[in-house]
């Protein structure tokens, strides 16, 4: 799986949450371009920080650990999502 944001990843976060999602890789040209290739090192520490905190042992065992397909239930899943999509939506506009 390709991960694919408007313009691209930018942060150790970004390449978490593209991992998360089930990403092979995480697309940060954009990113190296604005910043000089120095700050893979910043995308890359962002992630070991963050491995470190949540006790993952590898990228392997991360990579598609939030996905649907990692739940024994993937409609449910979906459903939640779905429920906490319109949840987020009506606390932000009609509140």
């Amino acid at each position: 799986m390709l991960a694919r944001g408007l313009g691209g990843v930018h942060t150790g976060e970004g390449v978490v949450k593209a991992v998360l999602a089930g990403a092979d890789v995480a697309m940060t040209t954009s990113a190296l371009l604005r910043h000089g290739t120095r700050h893979a090192r910043t995308l890359l520490d962002g992630l070991v920080d963050w491995m470190v905190e949540n006790e993952y042992d590898s990228v392997e065992q991360m990579r598609g650990s939030v996905s649907s397909g990692s739940v024994p239930d993937p409609d449910a899943y979906e459903r939640a999502n779905y429920l906490e999509v319109m949840q987020r939506a009506t606390d932000r506009y009609l509140r």
